[in-house]
């Protein structure tokens, strides 16, 4: 009978454990998990709160008034960027990804003022160099289209998406490698499988800093187009994180690559000589256990 070593059963488990962290599937599963998010608030305002649950994130509004600028959301890392960060999930500018997200408002109490939603990619908490996805709306009703917005260090650029905005919807954001290219977009249906429209910044990655790009979304009062938020109620919900290609990195860099390097150590270790009376205790149970076979 052969018996299983303690040593080699570890060994495995660590091989096992390597292997799983290795899995592409486990690493989209982790970031469309949103308990594995972090919310943000850029300032924080009483009347903005939000809640999250695996599955969807609520992003509320609750009177006000809430200056511009304003807003509450939540990013896929827990620092200001994902090299400082110690939990989440972020991708690398060297690899091609795309992602999708559901969306859906209502409004309540008379709402007055301008509300912005938002999904997009960018370096660091702060949007410094990023790109994302919107859609504004002004005392409850949604603008004429979505838009796309961006920035190189702070500074904001703008283009439309031709695509008739709607409370109800999916909003995209995929990334070329090769090109710097973002491309944004949007559909006024839940869960497509692609944007009915879109607008492309053209190599904007190459004027960014090369750093690892995080996901963020958000819920803002905007003063850009008219009065900021002011008062009502405003519940968004943000659901169904798709990672349409693409493979996601957890943060900081995970142990699987350590953990099969010393599970291969370990059984490439060879058995010492039972030179002690221990070694010989435990090698005569195992003898007894066996009906005294070797």
């Amino acid at each position: 009978m052969r018996l299983n070593h303690p040593w080699r059963t570890g060994a495995l488990s660590l091989l096992a454990l390597g292997a799983l962290g290795l899995l592409p599937g486990a690493a989209r599963a982790g970031l469309t998990d949103f308990q594995t998010w972090t919310q943000v608030q850029d300032p924080a305002h009483a009347s903005f709160t939000g809640l999250a649950t695996a599955t969807q994130v609520t992003l509320s509004a609750d009177g006000g008034p809430v200056p511009g600028g304003t807003d509450i959301g939540y990013q896929s890392v827990d620092g200001k960027t994902p090299g400082v960060s110690s939990l989440g999930y972020a991708f690398s500018p060297g690899a091609d990804f795309a992602l999708a997200i559901d969306f859906a408002i209502t409004f309540g109490n008379n709402p007055l003022g301008y509300l912005g939603l938002g999904f997009g990619i960018g370096e660091d908490i702060d949007g410094k160099n990023s790109a994302g996805a919107a859609v504004l709306f002004n005392g409850g009703n949604p603008a004429l289209f979505f838009g796309a917005a961006a920035r190189v260090d702070d500074n904001s650029q703008a283009l439309p998406i031709l695509v008739t905005a709607s409370a109800v919807g999916s909003m995209f954001v995929s990334y070329q490698a090769t090109s710097g290219n973002v491309t944004l977009g949007a559909s006024r249906t839940q869960g497509a499988s692609g944007p009915m429209g879109t607008a492309t910044f053209t190599g904007i990655q190459n004027e960014w800093d090369d750093g690892d790009l995080l996901v963020s979304f958000f819920l803002r009062s905007d003063g850009s187009l008219g009065t900021a938020w002011q008062s009502g109620t405003a519940d968004a919900v943000f659901s169904n994180l798709r990672v349409l290609s693409g493979t996601p990195l957890a943060v900081p860099a995970p142990p699987p690559l350590a953990l099969l390097a010393l599970g291969l150590a370990a059984l490439a270790v060879r058995r010492r000589p039972a030179s002690s009376a221990g070694q010989r205790r435990w090698r005569d149970r195992a003898r007894l256990k066996c009906g005294g076979q070797d």
